[in-house]
C-alpha cells in the first residue's frame, strides 16, 4: 500500500511540475513591484533564510559564491552517524546554480562495527523556472538535479557510500513575507545497481515554516520549523531482497537563523514523529544539525 501511494504520488508530483511549468510560460513571472527591504527582505537574497535539513532553494545571483560546512548527527538505538559536508555553490547565471559537495564520515557506528572516511560526492544544478515579487511577497519554483558519484565505500561496516552512482530529481516552491516564509519540497533519488546490489529507491516529502525574529545592527535572526519525510524501498544485496531494510520515517526539525551580508548559520534539533522501519532495524532518536555559509 505504502509503495503504491509513493508510485502515484510520484507521477502525480511530475504532472503538476508540468502544468506549473506550462502555466507559467504564458505568465508574467515578475511585476516591478518589491517588498520593503526589511524583515526577511533586509538582507540580499542568499542571506534570507531557508531549509536546513531539505533539499535546494540555493539559487545565487550569477558569478556569486557561497562556502558552506554543514555538520549533522543522526543517532539511534545502537547506531550513531556522524559527518560533515563542506561545499561550494556557484551561481551560473540569476536562475541557474552549481552545487559541489564532498562528505565525509566523521564516526558511523552501527551496533559494534565503525567506519569512517568519504561519502559519495555529488553536483548539484538548480534551476529557478518560476519568479515572482510583489509588494508583499517573494515567489520562487526551482528544478532540482543531482548526480553522485561512488567516492564512499560500499564495503566498509557500516557503509560510506552506495557502491553505484545514483541520480536525484526534485522541485521546490517557497513565498517569503516580510515576517513570514514557507518553503516545500517533493523529490527523489534513484539508485543503480552493481554486481546484483542495489540500496533502494529513496522518496522525499518536505514542508516548512518560519518566522522573522528581529534584525540587530545588520543581523537577521529567524525561527523554523521543518517536516522531512523520507520513504526508502528495501535494498537488493547480491541480487537477494534485504528484509531488514528500507521503510518510513518522519522528522519534525525546528532551527534558529542568523545571518549577515557575508556569513550565515543555522542550528536544528529533529526528533522522529513517525518510523515505520521494515524488518529488524534499530530505532532513531534524534538529529542535530548545523550548517555554515560565508559569501565570497
Amino acid at each position: 500500500m505504502i509503495k503504491k501511494f509513493f508510485y502515484h504520488y510520484s507521477r502525480l508530483t511530475i504532472v503538476f511540475n508540468i502544468f506549473l511549468f506550462l502555466f507559467t510560460i504564458s505568465c508574467e513571472a515578475s511585476t516591478n513591484q518589491e517588498p520593503p527591504k526589511m524583515g526577511n527582505f533586509a538582507l540580499p537574497n542568499s542571506q534570507q533564510p531557508g531549509p536546513l535539513i531539505g533539499f535546494g532553494e540555493n539559487i545565487l545571483v550569477k558569478n556569486e559564491t557561497q562556502l558552506f560546512l554543514f555538520a549533522d548527527d543522526y543517532a539511534g538505538v545502537n547506531k550513531h552517524f556522524i559527518d560533515f559536508i563542506p561545499s561550494i555553490l556557484y551561481g551560473i547565471t540569476d536562475n541557474l546554480s552549481l552545487f559541489i559537495n564532498v562528505p565525509y564520515a566523521v564516526s558511523f557506528q552501527l551496533n559494534q562495527q565503525k567506519s569512517t572516511g568519504l561519502e559519495d560526492a555529488f553536483a548539484q544544478l538548480e534551476y529557478a523556472f518560476y519568479n515572482k515579487s510583489t509588494a508583499t511577497f517573494v515567489d520562487q519554483a526551482t528544478i532540482v538535479a543531482n548526480v553522485a558519484i561512488p567516492t564512499g565505500s560500499a564495503q566498509k561496516l557500516p557503509p560510506t557510500g552506495d557502491g553505484s552512482p545514483s541520480i536525484f530529481l526534485g522541485t521546490t516552491f517557497n513565498r517569503t513575507y516580510v515576517n513570514w516564509f514557507v518553503f516545500g519540497s517533493p523529490g527523489a533519488t534513484f539508485t543503480t545497481a552493481n554486481n546484483g546490489t542495489k540500496i533502494g529507491n529513496s522518496y522525499l516529502y518536505q514542508l516548512g515554516f518560519g518566522r522573522n525574529i528581529a534584525n540587530l545592527n545588520g543581523w537577521l535572526l529567524a525561527w523554523m520549523a521543518e517536516i522531512d519525510g523520507t520513504y526508502t524501498q528495501r535494498n537488493r544485496i547480491n541480487g537477494i531482497i534485504d528484509p531488514n531494510s528500507g521503510g518510513n520515517i518522519l522528522f519534525v526539525t525546528p532551527s534558529i537563523w542568523a545571518s549577515t551580508k557575508k556569513f550565515l548559520f543555522q542550528l536544528g534539533v529533529g526528533v522522529p514523529v513517525t518510523q515505520n522501519l521494515y524488518g529488524n532495524q534499530t530505532r532513531n532518536t534524534y538529529l542535530i544539525a548545523m550548517n555554515m555559509g560565508w559569501t565570497i
